[in-house]
């Protein structure tokens, strides 16, 4: 093979490359490039990453065509052509995926039409010359990218400036901005912090003062996070980055106090001012993360119905990517690794890093948690090894059975009960530090999470789950404040940044869309407004039907598992038959057919070890759905539940949490039982 063959070959593979590789991913960051700034991407690592996608693939396999070639001119032939067909397959195969065809005959046709494609390069010059004509499309597509997408607010763009503002009050700030949390979640039957079951909450409650009418203005992370941070409202087009929020409470604070800030899914704190965990890995790391999302996030592109809907979820992260492979703990390489982390340790690690200082100190912490996945159980241990269920899709909302739905709604509780354990840790290092008196506290979330039946999307807002995504908690303890009050005002998240400014004693250079919580301009509020996704349009609620609902669903969840003053353990008796819980097994039958997953978990438990086995799920070999059973835990039922089937799916399966108090340290004996 002469050079110019090589040179042509190698233009034309890179050509195929970039439309069926290169593009798709290019086009969909184009879309999302909240994905970079939700990983805290730097400049380098995104056009590197764009250069190597378009550079890489073709080289590897003009590679193996020259080795080939070398070896044999016809071998080296054949693996061209090869590759050229199987270029076109794949962009053949994303064209037509939603056509009504099944898998087999979407692949069927784009490999008769790649080896077409293929045929018709070896013999028609035309076809080659078109193919010389593409060769610069990779060059083309990836300047495009880079400098002309609105990825390159993120490659072209700087760092915002620390603010020089005088008269701050010299104390500290401590900042903890949870995710996935709705306020319901954290109340009893009188509409307060129900105290057995969130100590920590309650404290802040006592302390402090809850705005209990609290409510988020997005539904999502990369929107709702810095819109706490900097109190405008969210505008189309804007990311998660510091030159985007240039006007936050971190530019604020930044020449008056120490920064110890914790980003997990924002960029919005400039470089020079906190650092960021996330660069200090490796190169080679963060650019094989990032290709490991970007790996599975194509493969959903690219891939007909039937086998993508067998692909790991790409739901749970921001940006809509993911994976299924845990990090280790501690790991900051990317969101998704966050969330399938340690993010115990990560919490743990922050409580550590927070110091009494002479310079006084703004302690910022966002914490992916309750998030989803849910794998917590109150104690801190994990139920989920890796963080992922082993029966997959378990975690979608688009169930057809109730009991499984409210299955998921104690799943959130009790990683709610883990996140006050967390919260506490972090209350009691502030007072032992001698700062919990003086310093300025502020706790929220971002927005709630729904529980509706047949909704995949657990927190996408539309007119129907308003009252359970826009309700957040907002706990504020002034600097010297000791008794707690209760605030009824509708306040905003965009309110809670002039809210620090006003109890700092500062004039914002700044106006803002968010008012000070302890104004006169939230007191006129009647109603309740969040953003929709797309941030077209407002989805409004009257207050009093707002009100309305919000009783409804504390009402449905305390019927469910009632309060922390009936005891914890309370929680887990629902479901059909709920009565069995706490009898003997007796004469209950096992459940044909059932085989519980990880069963071996079971013959050695440790809860030394991090990892309880309390979330016992399986499948069921010839059973049908809608069968009542219960899970015996040495001798005892420890939960009730449903056999059910996931939608679009026919294999049979149960899942039930049971308290970890039915477990013993050791050999246990769990069983599926039939409830006749």
């Amino acid at each position: 093979m002469n050079g110019k063959t090589l040179l042509w070959n190698g233009g034309h593979l890179a050509a195929l490359s970039a439309f069926a590789l290169a593009q798709p991913l290019f086009n969909l960051l184009a879309d999302n490039p909240e994905f970079f700034a939700a990983r805290g991407s730097s400049p380098f690592d995104i056009i590197s990453f764009a250069v190597l996608l378009v550079l890489v693939p073709p080289a590897l396999l003009l590679l193996v065509e020259l080795l080939l070639g070398l070896a044999s001119e016809a071998a080296g032939l054949v693996a061209h052509l090869a590759f050229v067909g199987l270029g076109v397959a794949l962009i053949v195969l994303q064209a037509i995926r939603g056509v009504d065809a099944s898998d087999q005959v979407l692949i069927a046709l784009a490999v008769a039409v790649g080896t077409g494609a293929a045929f018709a390069y070896r013999r028609a010059e035309p076809v080659r010359a078109f193919m010389n004509v593409l060769s610069p499309a990779p060059l083309v597509f990836l300047v495009l990218f880079v400098f002309f997408s609105p990825v390159n607010k993120l490659t072209l763009a700087g760092e915002a400036d620390a603010k020089s503002i005088g008269g701050i009050a010299r104390v500290p700030v401590v900042m903890v901005l949870f995710d996935e949390l709705p306020s319901t979640s954290l109340m009893d039957e009188r509409r307060r912090v129900d105290a057995g079951l969130f100590p920590a909450f309650a404290r802040l409650a006592r302390d402090g003062t809850w705005f209990r009418n609290a409510y988020a203005i997005h539904d999502s992370t990369s929107q709702a996070i810095p819109a706490i941070l900097d109190g405008n409202l969210p505008e189309e087009g804007t990311l998660a980055t510091s030159s985007e929020h240039p006007n936050s409470i971190f530019t604020l604070l930044g020449n008056s106090h120490r920064l110890n800030v914790s980003e997990e899914a924002t960029t919005v704190c400039p470089r020079d001012l906190c650092g960021d965990p996330r660069l200090d890995e490796s190169y080679a790391s963060r650019l094989g993360s990032l290709s490991e999302d970007l790996g599975l996030v194509w493969l959903h592109v690219a891939s007909p119905p039937g086998i993508e809907a067998d692909l790991a979820s790409v739901s749970h992260t921001w940006g809509d990517f993911g994976g299924d492979e845990p990090a280790a703990p501690g790991d900051p390489a990317n969101v998704r690794a966050r969330l399938l982390g340690n993010r115990r340790a990560r919490f743990d690690a922050f409580v550590e890093s927070v110091e009494r200082s002479r310079r006084p100190s703004l302690n910022f912490k966002h914490v992916l948690l309750p998030h989803v996945p849910w794998e917590y159980v109150p104690s801190g241990a994990q139920y989920l090894r890796g963080a992922l269920e082993p029966v997959p899709r378990l975690s979608n909302f688009s169930y057809e059975d109730q009991g499984q739905l409210d299955q998921l709604y104690l799943r959130h509780l009790l990683q709610l009960r883990f996140t006050d354990k967390e919260l506490g840790k972090l209350l009691d290092r502030l007072d032992a530090l001698g700062m919990y008196d003086d310093a300025l506290i502020v706790v929220a979330a971002d927005h709630g999470v729904a529980f509706d039946l047949g909704e995949r999307d657990r927190r996408k807002v539309t007119e129907k789950n308003l009252h359970q995504i826009a309700p957040v908690p907002l706990f504020v303890k002034a600097p010297g404040q000791r008794k707690g009050a209760v605030r009824d005002d509708y306040v905003e998240t965009i309110d809670i940044f002039p809210t620090v400014a006003d109890l700092l004693g500062i004039r914002l250079p700044d106006e803002t869309d968010g008012v000070s919580a302890y104004g006169p301009r939230v007191k006129g509020r009647d109603s309740v407004r969040i953003l929709k996704r797309d941030l077209s349009a407002w989805i409004r609620l009257d207050a009093d039907e707002f009100e309305r609902r919000k009783a409804a669903q504390l009402a449905k969840k305390i019927e469910l598992f009632g309060t922390g003053a009936d005891g914890p353990e309370r929680m887990f008796r629902f479901g059909p038959n709920a009565e069995l819980i706490g009898r003997p097994v007796g004469s209950l039958p096992d459940l044909a057919g059932a085989e519980i997953e990880n069963a071996e978990d079971y013959e050695d438990v440790d809860a030394g070890s991090g990892y309880l086995p309390a979330h016992v799920m399986g499948r069921v070999d010839g059973g049908e759905p809608g069968r009542d059973i219960a899970i015996a835990v040495n001798g005892e039922i420890a939960a009730v539940s449903r056999t059910f089937t996931l939608v679009g799916d026919d294999e049979v399966i149960f899942a039930a949490i049971i308290p970890e108090s039915a477990l013993r340290e050791g050999s246990n004996d769990v069983r599926v039982l039939e409830v006749l």
